[in-house]
């Protein structure tokens, strides 16, 4: 196949730095007038209580901007901006309601843009193999021009979140958590997703990276650089490696290579703008376990013994994640330097029980079908729901004799929300439109 066209540039001024990489790449090269736009950018979720700095978290509104604005120019005007965002609790707002806190109502008054919310569907039925079909969003699917804008950030299941995992905010929430399934692989669902709903253009915005992400518990870090292409592999191949990760240890994009004969190598594509090694932001993607898997290393530098958190897997969906989080952050409030009652804390849809605890607490629905006959455990405690409730998880805490701080994790979502105050890099103003 002709080699793809791949463009790196660095974002150093407002509406420019994307036309340029638009040009490039030939982005608009199959864009039509005429044509029905759908812009799909990462605006995951949001938190009332707790702010979320936006930093490599969501795409930059300033980015999303420059976009309309070239379409604008390009003489497009049916031009959409949807997502399907993630409703941690019951006060977090909709789609709508997280695109409109990140400046998007400013682009609907001033260019005459649409928002639409993907969760409310319709919803096509879509066979993506033999032993998976979803249901993804009919207006992302029926779109003339889909516009693939991710954020470029690390993943702590699938390594990186670029175009492909973007993506994933288009399905169903049912077909979403069934990408997480125990008998799949969460590499395998998202590699898929983009043969059955396949951009026209690939922006990844790449203005900050995120290390140890997918959300704010992670590091952002300023990095200037949006990489452009009409193909989407070829869009996350060049990403990953400006993220200093090497292609080829990406389950979805080594599968995706090789079902279709592409290469891991950014260097095998038509690169055009920044030298790929010059500009390149290593980061990490991964929090570290312990070598017994008990607990992040963390626990082990504070001496925190007596209870078992084995690292989540990719089975553990977005609604149990902040649960399993806050899991870690009560035992590390609690901890007073003597063993806790020697209890073991499973999650997601996949892990089993290990002998030798007494007890062993199950956070949430799929992991307590997974255990159900499960010979190691000696006692159950099962924290049901999907996913429990935060008042639920303490009372089972408290009966294990956990006498964790109250305001712990208000305390330490209150850390990450304030962390880039003060800091000059950290533009607040790339997350709204005047």
């Amino acid at each position: 196949m002709e080699k793809p066209n791949v463009a790196v540039v660095t974002y150093a001024k407002p509406i420019e730095s994307l036309q340029k990489a638009i040009r490039l790449a030939d982005g608009f090269n199959n864009l039509k007038k005429n044509d029905r736009v759908l812009i799909k950018p990462n605006a995951l979720t949001w938190d009332n209580k707790h702010h979320i700095p936006p930093y490599g978290v969501f795409t930059s509104t300033r980015l999303v901007e420059d976009l309309v604005i070239a379409l604008k120019e390009f003489g497009c005007t049916d031009i959409f901006i949807g997502e399907g965002a993630v409703q941690l609790n019951e006060d977090a707002p909709t789609s709508i309601g997280v695109m409109e806190n990140l400046g998007y109502g400013a682009l609907v008054a001033k260019y005459g843009v649409k928002l639409i919310d993907l969760n409310d569907g319709p919803f096509e039925k879509v066979k993506l193999a033999d032993d998976l079909t979803l249901f993804i969003s009919e207006p992302a699917l029926k779109a003339d021009f889909l516009i693939d804008i991710p954020a470029m950030k690390t993943h702590s299941q699938t390594k990186v979140s670029l175009g492909m995992k973007n993506l994933k905010g288009c399905l169903k929430m049912a077909s979403r958590r069934l990408c997480h399934h125990k008998d799949l692989d969460l590499d395998y669902c998202v590699s898929l997703i983009p043969e059955k709903l396949t951009p026209k253009l690939t922006i990844v915005d790449g203005i900050y990276v995120l290390e140890k992400g997918p959300i704010h518990t992670g590091n952002a870090y300023r990095a200037d650089l949006i990489a452009v292409s009409t193909d989407i592999f070829a869009a996350d191949v060049v990403a990953t490696a400006l993220m200093g990760l090497d292609p080829a240890e990406i389950g979805h994009l080594s599968r995706y290579a090789k079902r279709h004969g592409r290469s891991l190598s950014y260097r095998d594509f038509a690169m055009k703008g920044e030298d790929v090694e010059t500009v390149k932001k290593p980061v990490k993607w991964d929090w570290n376990w312990n070598e017994a898997n008990t607990g992040p290393t963390i626990f082990e530098r504070m001496g925190i013994t007596g209870v078992a958190i084995p690292k989540y897997d990719e089975t553990l969906c977005t609604g149990c994640s902040p649960i399993v989080n806050m899991s870690n952050i009560f035992i590390i409030s609690a901890n007073k330097g003597k063993p806790f009652g020697n209890f073991e804390v499973l999650s997601g849809k996949r892990m089993l029980a290990r002998p030798g605890y007494d007890k062993t607490l199950l956070l949430g629905n799929c992991i307590i079908a997974a255990n159900k006959n499960n010979p190691n455990i000696k006692e159950a405690i099962e924290l049901k729901g999907c996913p429990p409730s935060v008042e639920d998880l303490k009372k089972v805490l408290t009966d294990l004799g956990v006498e964790f701080v109250e305001g712990a994790y208000d305390y330490y979502l209150n850390q990450l929300a304030t962390k880039y105050d003060g800091k000059e890099e950290y533009d607040k103003g790339l997350y709204t439109s005047a």
